[in-house]
């Protein structure tokens, strides 16, 4: 099936849950497993273990699509989808995570621990706040840094641990994207093999187009194609609202001028910021694709369209949640529910604004003054 297809495909499951989720808090094992069974966690793994091998562009798509749906489910399979990891990993690392054929579920954090290096491998102790998917994941790829590799970043590597080797603490306590489990997860003095362990930077084995973009690349946009599809869906909610409520005067909001204005402006905003997110990141692709390496100012231009996206966003919300009067109010208001998500959503490290500095100062001549870009 093309991933195009795949939405849709999991449009019923998503929607029979999609309540439930805001009560638990989590997303249901149910959800979950029939999400696996239709291969959503399959959108980076590589061809051999059944993957779509998909560019990032393409999952950008996908997830956009997804958050149109349910954004907190289109969140989870953002930060699930790690397949670059099979070839990432050293072999034996990425055989036992996709033995059997089974997609692993690994939630992520890049939340520095404490790493030290031992015969065989390292230990690893830390905690790790704000990990999406902390009760259903599997597995856990855990940032760590090693003081004995040298200063900053140099040290800075990923750990994949299971699950019976660390705990969850539940202290997501909050009032948006409360179905994204975001808990803290906690290891102590954890043993790592050197074969489930690696470098940020360390180049992928699988040399295609999929696979060449350094790690980064391939973790951080993924947000800010998920704020988009939330805000398109705010949008969309606001549309049906406006179909049936009226104002003081008995008009349905839909025949209001100020009610199309504001619609019509939204619209162009989001397909505005969909567009240049793409645009940005197809360039990747196409660069990549031709065996070339992307500069830093290509790569900047992905951050900087992430910005754009995540004060679109904020915009666009916040307008769909005043045409809807009091009707987002409500618990039971999809709006609100959207509304609430979405402003969550876009308070992630990835989405900070701070990040238009990347783009700007190297256009200035400068350095981007970020660790990576």
């Amino acid at each position: 099936m093309p991933i195009e297809e795949l939405p849709e495909l999991l449009r019923p499951a998503i929607e029979k849950y999609r309540d439930a989720v805001e009560d638990i808090g989590r997303i249901p094992t149910g959800l979950v497993g029939e999400l696996r069974d239709h291969g959503a966690f399959r959108v980076l793994t590589p061809r051999e273990h059944g993957g779509y091998e998909a560019s990032q562009s393409q999952a950008l798509e996908f997830y956009a699509t997804v958050a149109r749906i349910d954004g907190p489910t289109a969140w989870l399979l953002w930060n699930f989808n790690l397949g670059f990891v099979a070839g990432w990993l050293p072999e034996e690392g990425a055989a036992r995570l996709w033995a059997g054929g089974v997609d692993p579920l690994m939630a992520n954090s890049g939340s520095p621990g404490l790493l030290t290096a031992v015969d065989g491998g390292f230990r690893l102790t830390g905690r790790w706040k704000i990990v999406s998917g902390a009760h259903v994941a599997e597995w856990f790829l855990l940032a760590g840094v090693d003081p004995s590799a040298g200063p900053g970043f140099a040290g800075l590597r990923f750990s994949v641990l299971p699950r019976a080797d660390v705990s969850v603490e539940d202290t997501w306590d909050v009032i948006g994207m409360r179905a994204s489990d975001s808990n803290t997860v906690v290891a102590e003095d954890v043993f790592v093999p050197g074969s489930m362990s690696n470098l940020l930077f360390a180049p992928n084995r699988l040399d295609r187009p999929a696979y060449r973009l350094p790690a980064p690349n391939q973790l951080f946009p993924g947000c800010a194609a998920v704020l988009i599809g939330m805000a398109e869906a705010a949008i969309d909610e606001l549309i049906a609202v406006a179909a049936v409520k009226k104002g003081f005067d008995g008009v349905p909001l839909a025949e209001k001028d100020h009610v199309a204005i504001a619609v019509g402006r939204a619209l162009a905003q989001v397909a505005a910021a969909r567009a240049l997110l793409l645009s940005t990141q197809r360039e990747l692709d196409r660069t990549v694709a031709a065996g070339a390496e992307t500069t830093e100012a290509q790569r900047a231009a992905v951050r900087g369209a992430m910005c754009h996206v995540t004060e679109t966003a904020r915009a666009v919300l916040t307008s769909m949640y005043e045409l809807g009067s009091s009707e987002p109010l409500y618990r039971t208001s999809r709006l609100g529910r959207i509304f609430r998500d979405g402003m969550a959503a876009a308070q992630a490290a990835n989405l900070s604004t701070t990040q238009w500095t990347i783009p700007g100062r190297l256009a200035l001549g400068q350095p981007s003054g970020w660790p990576f870009v």
